[in-house]
C-alpha cells in the first residue's frame, strides 16, 4: 500500500466523524487503539473512551473544519508513522445554554497505523497542543 492510501485513511477519519457516520468511523480504529488528546483528560485514552471522546469532539463543533500541514508517512512494513500539523476548529455549542464560541487550534500529530485483515487502521494517536503566539 502506498504512503496515499495510508493517508487516505488518517483523512477518512475526519470526514466520517463530521458527517457523523460512526460506525465507518470506528472501523477505522484497531480494536488495540489508544489515544493522547490535546483536550481533557491528558491522560493515555483506551479505545471505548477515546473513540466516545473523539465523536464527541465532532458532534459539539459546528462547521467543524481542519487543515493539515508538515505531512510525512513512513511506512515500516505492516506498521505505518503519520506526522502532520493540525489546525482545527469550529463553534463550540454549550448543551445548556444553546451559547457558543469559536475554537481554533493547533497540534503536533502523530498517527501510528497497524495493517490488520489487510486494512489500515488507526491503533494510536498522539495530539500534542502548540501554545498560541501572544
Amino acid at each position: 500500500m502506498s504512503e496515499e492510501e495510508i493517508l487516505r485513511v488518517v483523512r477518512q477519519v475526519f470526514e466520517t466523524g463530521k458527517e457523523g457516520n460512526l460506525e465507518t468511523f470506528r472501523q477505522l480504529h484497531s480494536t488495540h487503539y489508544t489515544r493522547f488528546s490535546d483536550l481533557p483528560p491528558y491522560r493515555i485514552q483506551e479505545k471505548d473512551e477515546a473513540l466516545k471522546l473523539k465523536g464527541s469532539l465532532y458532534s459539539e463543533l459546528v462547521d467543524f473544519t481542519y487543515q493539515m500541514s508538515d505531512i510525512e508517512v513512513k511506512v515500516l512494513g505492516d506498521v505505518a508513522v503519520v506526522t502532520f500539523l493540525l489546525k482545527y476548529g469550529g463553534v463550540y455549542v454549550y448543551g445548556y445554554t444553546f451559547e457558543g464560541r469559536p475554537l481554533s487550534i493547533t497540534s503536533r500529530c502523530t498517527v501510528v497505523l497497524v495493517r490488520e485483515d489487510g486494512e489500515w487502521r488507526i491503533i494510536h494517536e498522539h495530539y500534542s497542543r502548540i501554545p498560541e503566539q501572544e
